[in-house]
């Protein structure tokens, strides 16, 4: 039984801290991508109105599991607001088959 609640914990914890490999940080200056990429931006709608990114597809990650099928194109750039919640987007993203190109964090 102690086995089966540190592997969920374990579960857990790889999800939301551990890196995703393979997706790079893009900076402010490689915002030049194909125009099939769409930002996706997963911060909360007050966190995105402070500080909007120009062109990006404003869905928050709670509302991402309903309303992924309104990302236009299959490769994505993410932004985020902290580590977490882009590892938890990537990891989902990819899950249902979006190449993630690379995420931004913007705080």
């Amino acid at each position: 039984m102690i086995i089966v609640i540190f592997l969920l914990l374990f579960v857990y914890l790889y999800q939301m801290y551990f890196p995703v490999l393979y997706v790079p940080n893009m900076d402010e200056d490689q915002k030049i991508v194909n125009n099939n990429t769409v930002f996706l931006d997963v911060r909360d709608y007050r966190d995105s109105l402070h500080k909007p990114v120009q062109g990006a597809v404003n869905l928050p990650y709670a509302y991402l599991k309903r309303h992924h099928q309104q990302i236009s194109s299959n490769q994505v750039v993410v932004v985020a607001s902290d580590y977490v919640s882009k590892n938890l987007t990537v990891r989902f993203l990819k899950g249902q088959g979006f190449k993630v190109i690379g995420y931004q964090l913007i705080k």
